[in-house]
């Protein structure tokens, strides 16, 4: 059996996935005559972009790049080689540090674009709305398609990590079975937080879903390969027939005989990183186990494995050996005093010269001086640092076994000793006060730390046991719509009966001012090398750079200025550019040059209307929109989104039923624009369909579900209706949700 194991978009790219890695070893060791490949598309994917080596996508872009900016133009001009130079330099000097400050906040632009670029290109594909043309498969991913023509592997495997890695692979997967027939298969933490019914059921093409620990499973799978007879794999979902089959988690594994993560097919020198860092862990689940708001340990189940220090150690020996790196990161969901002081104790008497940091550490006693020292001394640099609150009470509410005061005396002992402490806050706790949140606003300006908002997860005890919490579930957020069916997100809307909601503890958090943060780097991988240099004692940081709008219009300025004419997508370029930033006038001017240059090519007189088309909606201008779309032939490319131009004239127009006619062809057509259902039952409302409305609202309030707008248009229709215990129901969600907002 040969079995091709893959990384995909979109992750920081400073290390090798632990996860595939980790398979490799079991694999390796006990089938040794299993090929298993494991490859990092992530890591070769922004390397690709870095460098200059992707086509400019923008050909393909749905909506031909209304009103965004093209990640192509941030990496033209020497910028991309830069950015990879800067981030994987060790800085030393204030000017190295300037350097790689401004380097990481440019990457981390480029990666937030460039995920909203693949999800524009990828959704529609992905729920099966739309069909890519060749071309666009190839340019998008050739790269990837190349490694599959040159293994031939009996399956493909995608490792998801997380909700941001899931939409590419599932779009590669499908074009790999459609070209190569070959079986596709998901794993990773992400899918023990996903229902693999739902996806097997959405998307097709899927075949294999494993979740839970997959090391033993794997295993399990390759020895069932040859007669197909997967009965006795644990942690597995499969088509059997029309019938989904779903064993049940496997059995926890003794983690004491599994083999060494194996990472010699991953280049560990190329990583977006000053150094290589291997991770590694000294357990698996939480020892301590009781947050609630915590959903981490699902992956896991609720055992929690400690393996023995000495086997640690043997295994960091082995990497040093077999890889030369000196740099590892413990991404165990907690490390106990005890563990670390054991570890640090062992890495000292072998006399090991290594640079470690840690992502799960909690605020105890036994964390004292003593301790500290010791693991500095073994190369202890960095820890990440849950403090989630820096108020008592809610400290107790969801059971984080820290007192306050301690918390203080542990941050000045790390600082003292050298060791740089990450620290991680929740914003909008449910039942937090405005007293509380002034408390809270005064904990985060104190010390520098990174925030997030509180979110509901699936499988937290706030989730199993909500009102005692205060909390009230509403919806289930939605990752994907398919005609097969939907995909959930392990995450919750919901309401609160007391206190501030996440949604207004952010307004006035935000309200407060500046606060004291870290100095902008890549991440724990990043933090933990850079932790050995003066980086993190300073909280200085360079000028702030151009945005990516000005650094675009800075590229698509030099390309006019060394060209005797620029082509189509220069125009095109420069249009999203300038609607980005509201310049509609300019941008006007610039669409009107276009059409005049290249109007005689029908499909890019086309995309030009589409922009011209919106200028004026914007204008208020829906006549003359109309005009102008009815002069596109409806067999060209942009034509579907010209719809959505055409569709805002004709409401702004009070043509309905002309504008649901629109619709209807537009979403036949696969494409969606922004707010389509709730105007799809507007307008049915306004003909007095109110069937039809309440449908097209409902899948409207999937999509938005904080609107509570959508639903006011419900109880509208459902009174129509005389369903009036339903509008009643739906007048007070609608309140609910007005409440947490704010509003």
């Amino acid at each position: 059996m040969k079995l091709l194991l893959a990384f995909t978009p979109f992750h920081t790219p400073a290390s090798p996935p632990f996860g595939l890695a980790c398979l490799k070893g079991a694999l390796a060791h006990a089938r040794p005559a299993v090929s298993v490949k494991t490859v990092d598309w992530n890591l070769a994917f922004f390397r690709r972009w870095l460098s200059g080596d992707m086509p400019d996508l923008c050909r393909h872009h749905p909506t031909n790049l209304l009103g965004a900016v093209c990640p192509w133009l941030l990496v033209q001009n020497g910028r991309g080689h830069a950015m990879l130079n800067a981030v994987t330099h060790l800085p030393q000097t204030p000017a190295e540090q300037d350097t790689y400050m401004q380097a990481a906040q440019s990457l981390d632009e480029l990666y937030n674009r460039l995920a909203q670029l693949y999800h524009d290109l990828l959704l529609p594909w992905v729920e099966g709305r739309q069909s890519p043309a060749a071309a666009a498969i190839d340019d998008i991913f050739g790269a990837e398609l190349a490694d599959i023509q040159a293994e031939q592997p009996d399956v493909v495997g995608f490792s998801i990590l997380a909700e941001q890695n899931l939409l590419y692979a599932l779009a590669l997967g499908k074009v790999i079975k459609q070209r190569f027939n070959i079986p596709i298969a998901l794993g990773g933490a992400m899918m023990s937080h996903l229902n693999a019914a739902e996806l097997l059921t959405a998307f097709p093409w899927l075949d294999f879903i494993f979740f839970g620990e997959a090391e033993g499973s794997i295993i399990e799978f390759a020895d069932a390969w040859g007669n197909r007879n997967f009965e006795a794999v644990g942690g597995l979902a499969y088509r059997q027939g029309k019938k989904i089959v779903e064993h049940p988690h496997p059995l926890p594994l003794n983690i004491a005989e599994l083999p060494a993560p194996d990472f010699s097919d991953f280049p560990l020198h190329r990583y977006l990183s000053p150094a290589p860092v291997l991770p590694i862990i000294t357990s698996r689940g939480c020892y301590w186990g009781k947050c609630t708001f915590c959903s981490h340990t699902r992956p896991y189940g609720p055992a929690v494995r400690i393996r023995k220090p000495d086997a640690v150690i043997d295994e960091m020996i082995h990497h040093i050996k077999t890889t030369g790196v000196r740099h590892f990161l413990f991404v165990d969901e907690a490390i106990s005093p005890n563990m670390l002081r054991r570890l640090s104790t062992e890495i000292i008497n072998r006399k090991l010269d290594v640079r470690f940091g840690t992502e799960g550490i909690r605020v105890e006693r036994g964390f004292d001086e003593a301790l500290l020292t010791l693991a500095h001394r073994a190369g202890l640099r960095w820890l990440y640092v849950g403090i989630e609150s820096g108020t008592q009470r809610l400290l107790d509410m969801i059971e984080k076994g820290i007192e306050i005061e301690e918390v203080a005396r542990f941050i000045k002992r790390c600082n003292r000793i050298g060791v740089v402490p990450q620290l991680s806050f929740i914003i909008g706790l449910p039942s937090t006060t405005p007293e509380e949140l002034q408390r809270e606003i005064a904990f985060l300006q104190r010390y520098p730390m990174d925030s997030s908002s509180f979110a509901l997860l699936l499988g937290s005890p706030m989730y199993e046991r909500p009102a005692d919490f205060g909390i009230r579930i509403e919806d289930q957020y939605i990752l994907y719509r398919t005609a097969n069916g939907e995909v959930y997100a392990p995450r919750f809307h919901f309401s609160i009966e007391e206190g501030l909601s996440p949604v207004e503890a952010d307004v006035i958090v935000e309200k407060a001012g500046e606060r004291r943060k870290m100095r902008p780097h890549l991440g724990e991988v990043h933090a933990t090398v850079l932790a050995d240099t003066d980086f993190f004692r300073s909280e200085n940081r360079p000028a702030a750079q151009p945005s990516g709008a000005n650094i675009a219009l800075d590229t698509l300025s030099a390309q006019r200025e060394g060209a005797d004419a620029v082509d189509e997508q220069w125009y095109l370029h420069m249009l999203g550019v300038l609607e980005s930033q509201g310049r509609l006038d300019e941008a006007f001017t610039i669409a009107q040059a276009g059409l005049a240059a290249y109007g005689s090519i029908p499909s890019v007189r086309a995309v030009f209307i589409l922009h011209l088309a919106t200028i004026l909606n914007y204008r208020e201008q829906p006549t003359s929109a109309l005009q102008l779309i009815q002069t596109v032939n409806e067999q060209l490319p942009a034509f579907p989104a010209l719809r959505g131009e055409q569709v805002r004239a004709l409401i702004a127009l009070n043509r309905h039923p002309d504008a649901l006619k629109s619709i209807r062809a537009m979403l036949k057509s696969g494409h969606e624009m922004p707010w389509v259902h709730y105007i799809r039952g507007w307008c049915y409302e306004t003909s007095h369909r109110y069937t039809k409305a309440l449908k097209a609202y409902t899948i409207a309030e999937k999509q938005q579900w904080l609107e509570p707008e959508i639903n006011d248009a419900k109880v509208r229709c459902l009174q129509a209706l005389h369903r009036q215990a339903e509008a009643n129901a739906e007048r007070a969600k609608a309140a609910r949700k007005r409440r947490y907002l704010g509003q």
